[in-house]
Formats: structure tokens, C-alpha cells, sequence
């Protein structure tokens, strides 16, 4: 997966502020996780493809783990 174009921070920004109210409109609320990846993505700090290899890392279960 690419990020395509790169994007302005006002762009990364108003994406990830309607993620999050996407999600609050689910009546759910972001993990401090996912406040903090959002936030390393509207700095530049981070690109998406490097948040979502971290966050399937953090949320999968490895072999051992299943024991």
C-alpha cells in the first residue's frame, strides 16, 4: 500500500479528525494508541503504511501466544 500524493498536514489532519468522530459516531473512542499513532501521522512523524504494520503487529496473535 502507498500513500499516494504526499499530504499536506492540514490534509493529515482533517483525516484523522473524521476517523476519530467517525468513530465516536459509532459510540466508540479512540485508544490512547490510536490518538498517538493519529498524531504522529498529522506531524509527519509517520507514515500510514508504517501505523498499520504497527497496529497489526500490536493486534495479532502469534503461535505462541495461542497456547
Amino acid at each position: 500500500m502507498t500513500n499516494g500524493p504526499q499530504r499536506s498536514r492540514e490534509e493529515r489532519l482533517n483525516g484523522v479528525l473524521e476517523a476519530f468522530h467517525s468513530c465516536q459516531l459509532d459510540g466508540l473512542q479512540p485508544t490512547r494508541a490510536a490518538v498517538r499513532d493519529g498524531w504522529d501521522y498529522v506531524e509527519g512523524r509517520r507514515t500510514l503504511d508504517e501505523i498499520i504494520e504497527d497496529v497489526v503487529r500490536r493486534h495479532t496473535r502469534r503461535p505462541e501466544d495461542q497456547q
